[in-house]
């Protein structure tokens, strides 16, 4: 912390968070000066997330206070934090699309001239003056879902300043924005600073961008506060070294295997786009390999695989399977290839919590267990029992409701049920989120026995560490791009966020 209380805006004193399973923050001090661009940097889980919902009244803290000019505050809702002079433009823009820019900007504070009907005349030029003093050209009558995505992050910005707030978080707030849309919204950041005084704490993974326009730097990792450097007196190897820690001698739980560069293609993407999120990316799967894919949060990953497995169709390029092309504009399409997929978000997009274990697994064979279309349900147990015993899936009977399972449970379900459509080429997208250190162990052994039965799978997962530790080979995304391709000793935590972060 600095020394001078005085500019010492917003403190952070020993603030600790956690969730089953997950210590989010530990004890993390800091301060925030006043008038200053603050980045708070850090992988995937290194709790900045946790902290800025705690100061937007999402969540409360387990111990620990937050000073607001050396006083503790409160912030037991997001109404509350408003109250207090603080906003936050998330990454998910949180405005109503069927309401006009001027609607947006005065949710909730249309007041009325001594009481009688909203003077909408009035909060529209109010409204115009503050979209002007940032440079939008934006109309406050225009309806928001007719606005690009920068000129509706302009009326967040706007909203924060015609509510006076003296603290303004940016979450990721470049991330869909183009190269001139960013000079803007840094151009719209000074302004505040400099003008108008706010202080502003910027949450980026993009490190150039932290340097253009951050007074300070903090580091978080692993929930724990690192330190904090003036921007001008750092250099952005430091900071990733920093992030990434020195501590490399234990990344690799497991011996390597070395493979064979010979090994069949199994899956190769040739010049794959899809609009922002997935741009010219080329790589290859080989037969019998875990092939890792990291980036930081918009990087691509899960748009890649998406992609690849019909669920988007490609804008262009091309798709091989086992040097055939394959022409994937479903998921039907991608199974008929021999190629299975697990979403990241197993509640949404995997599971059928109403359903039974046995019926989980069994959808995916339907077809193979009817007979002139009467449904063998025989069949379908004969499946489901099957993979219960083989990948170790703990339940009472295959008819217990599969929401009744735990989450690693329900992500060896997950698996069993593409397993049974026999696929050859496996992308698994986050297949350890949301279940305890036993259930990942349990995971990535039963990956290790699918590479060893002839499977390639292509691993995306956020947590660096397993990512290191299961791949063969890793592929690095930054952008919508493929960075780096990286093998046997260049596949360290240094060398993948030098890449994740900096390109």
């Amino acid at each position: 912390m600095t020394s001078n209380d005085e500019e010492n805006i917003l403190v952070f004193r020993n603030i600790t968070k956690s969730f089953p399973g997950v210590m989010a923050l530990d004890e993390v001090s800091f301060s925030i000066r006043k008038a200053e661009i603050h980045a708070v940097v850090g992988e995937n889980g290194a709790g900045k997330s946790t902290l800025m919902n705690i100061l937007g009244g999402e969540i409360l803290p387990d111990s620990g206070e937050v000073l607001i000019r050396g006083t503790p505050a409160l912030f037991p809702s997001p109404y509350a934090s408003r109250r207090l002079g603080i906003s936050i433009v998330y990454q998910e823009l949180k405005l109503c699309p069927n309401l006009t820019v001027v609607e947006n900007i005065f949710l909730g504070r249309e007041r009325g001239d001594s009481g009688r009907k909203v003077n909408w005349k009035r909060l529209s030029g109010e409204a115009g003056r503050i979209l002007e003093s940032i440079g939008a050209a934006v109309s406050p009558k225009e309806l928001v879902e007719r606005l690009s995505i920068s000129e509706q992050q302009q009326v967040e910005i706007a909203k924060a300043i015609s509510m006076n707030a003296w603290l303004l978080i940016m979450d990721e707030p470049t991330s869909a924005l183009t190269h001139r849309e960013t000079e803007q919204l840094f151009r719209n950041l000074f302004y505040l600073r400099d003008q108008k005084g706010v202080t502003i704490i910027f949450i980026s993974h993009r490190l150039e961008e932290v340097f253009e326009i951050s007074d300070r730097i903090t580091v978080l990792r692993d929930g724990r506060y690192l330190g904090t450097s003036k921007t001008s007196d750092t250099r952005p190897d430091e900071i990733v070294s920093l992030i990434a820690g020195r501590q490399l001698v234990n990344e690799l739980t497991r011996a390597r295997e070395k493979k064979e560069r010979a090994a069949a293609t199994v899956l190769q993407v040739k010049n794959l786009s899809r609009g922002r999120h997935v741009r010219n990316v080329d790589f290859s799967l080989h037969e019998r390999e875990i092939l890792g894919i990291y980036g930081l949060q918009g990087a691509g990953r899960t748009e890649l695989l998406e992609t690849i497995f019909g669920i988007h169709r490609p804008d262009e390029g091309q798709i091989l399977v086992y040097g055939k092309p394959a022409v994937i504009r479903s998921p039907k399409a991608a199974i008929e290839n021999g190629i299975a997929m697990i979403s990241e978000d197993r509640r949404r997009a995997g599971l059928f919590t109403n359903f039974s274990v046995k019926d989980n697994i069994g959808v995916a064979v339907l077809e193979k267990a009817s007979l002139v279309g009467f449904l063998l349900f025989r069949r379908i147990a004969e499946v489901a029992q099957k993979f219960i015993q083989s990948i170790g899936i703990k339940v009472k009977d295959m008819g217990q409701l599969i929401g009744s399972l735990s989450g690693g449970n329900q992500q060896k379900v997950i698996i069993s049920r593409w397993l049974a459509t026999d696929p050859r080429i496996f992308l698994m997208d986050e297949p350890t989120r949301g279940i305890d250190v036993g259930a990942k162990v349990e995971i990535f052994s039963i990956l290790r026995k699918l590479r060893a039965d002839g499977l390639s799978i292509v691993l995306v997962s956020s947590e660096l560490e397993e990512v290191i530790s299961e791949s063969d080979r890793l592929l690095v995304m930054r952008n919508g791009r493929i960075v780096a391709d990286l093998t046997d000793d260049q596949i360290n935590k240094e060398t993948v966020l030098h890449y994740a972060m900096q390109g």
